[in-house]
């Protein structure tokens, strides 16, 4: 996963925690109980989470994101871990299990209908699973998209990122950092878009319940023809096993 190592000590500038997240969150993972945050990175909701008197557990691909994690939070509880190995941690351990930043659309398509059962077989009954992506509805009529730039503060650098080589099922996720004297890292990668609907279908032939689908985490309602996010919560329903 050099594609990320390359920044992982910039992760917190790039990405950094947002309050309106951790709100979110709050809202609607149930309370107490163990969390599994799929794709933490450096950790930060991790790190929060843990005020609110949830029992965290981050995991990443990326010996670097969790090697921060570690540094940063030494009380919280870290794994090298990744999406589609989720199906070795304890079934029913987690209270809610949440996956935001666009991680999720790094799974090969193939994998998806086996990583929600994964996540279903996780969840304790009544749990809840939260995941963010890009809409990707009205991207996946494009050939190319380019996302706006990001000023990261008074050194001056700037995040770039865009799409291109897009397709119905794959697409390449460019990204370069650049500072005052030039490009600091670049990087692309692989990812695999759906359609909102196509996730809406992958879910319920799962078996969970959609509580919500919001544009972003302000709780704003999704335009399937808006550029914005896309934030899905799904419950695990009491009754399944």
């Amino acid at each position: 996963m050099a594609f990320y190592a390359d920044f992982a000590g910039h992760y917190e500038k790039i990405f950094p925690f947002r309050p309106e997240t951790l709100r979110f969150l709050d809202r609607w993972l149930p309370p107490g109980g163990r969390v599994l945050d799929v794709g933490c990175g450096t950790g930060h909701y991790c790190r929060e989470l843990a005020q609110t008197g949830r029992d965290c557990l981050g995991i990443d691909l990326d010996p670097g994101m969790i090697d921060q994690a570690e540094r940063s939070h030494p009380e919280g509880a870290f794994r090298i871990l990744g999406m589609e190995d989720v199906g070795v941690l304890p079934a029913e351990g987690f209270t809610g299990i949440f996956c935001i930043g666009n991680v999720l659309p790094h799974l090969p398509s193939s994998r998806l209908s086996a990583f929600l059962m994964d996540v279903k077989q996780l969840l304790a009954p009544g749990g809840v699973w939260i995941f963010q992506t890009v809409n990707f509805d009205p991207i996946l009529t494009r050939s190319d998209h380019v996302f706006p730039e990001r000023n990261l503060g008074p050194e001056g650098l700037k995040f770039l990122r865009w799409y291109d080589e897009i397709d119905v099922d794959r697409l390449q996720f460019h990204t370069a950092l650049v500072g005052p004297a030039g490009e600091i890292f670049s990087g692309e990668v692989t990812l695999h878009p759906r359609a909102s609907v196509d996730y809406l279908r992958g879910h319920r032939s799962a078996g969970f319940t959609k509580l919500g689908h919001f544009a972003d985490f302000s709780g704003r309602g999704f335009n399937s023809a808006e550029e914005s996010g896309s934030v899905f919560v799904f419950r695990k329903d009491p009754v399944d096993g």
